[in-house]
């Protein structure tokens, strides 16, 4: 378990330190001072975020139905197989139960702000008065 997250944490930290060297060697002087680095980096999230989520929940209904088919095919002849296609099944239905929930909590807090599916936070900024 511990070499799974330290590869996972290697992962995640090479893939961010990736992203930060692209960003900072695109950002040119305006994109410095507005932010439109960081404005592009949080796009670019968004939209991983956009796609990743319904392929894990595709993800977690394939893995369902896996188990449901092992606990049909070996769950008859082994003891031992049938307890880990239920626990598999149980694993897979808690996944999809906090997915589906932390995303029906986001669309609630997003329709509490008047944040709409796909809508933007003003970014507050100080005023600059024109010359």
């Amino acid at each position: 378990m511990k070499k799974v997250l330290t590869t996972l944490s290697v992962l995640i930290s090479g893939t961010g330190l990736a992203f930060a060297q692209q960003i900072t060697a695109s950002t040119t002087q305006q994109g410095a001072i507005n932010g439109g680095a960081l404005l592009s980096f949080l796009s670019l999230l968004q939209t991983l975020v956009t796609r990743l989520v319904p392929f894990a929940i595709g993800l977690a209904v394939l893995a369902f139905f896996w188990f449901l088919i092992k606990f049909i095919w070996k769950g008859g002849e082994d003891p031992k197989e049938k307890a880990d296609a239920m626990k598999g099944m149980g694993y897979s239905i808690l996944a999809l139960f906090v997915m589906v929930s932390i995303w029906g909590l986001v669309g609630f807090l997003g329709s509490l702000f008047g944040i709409g599916q796909g809508g933007n936070v003003p970014i507050p900024g100080v005023p600059v008065p024109a010359a």
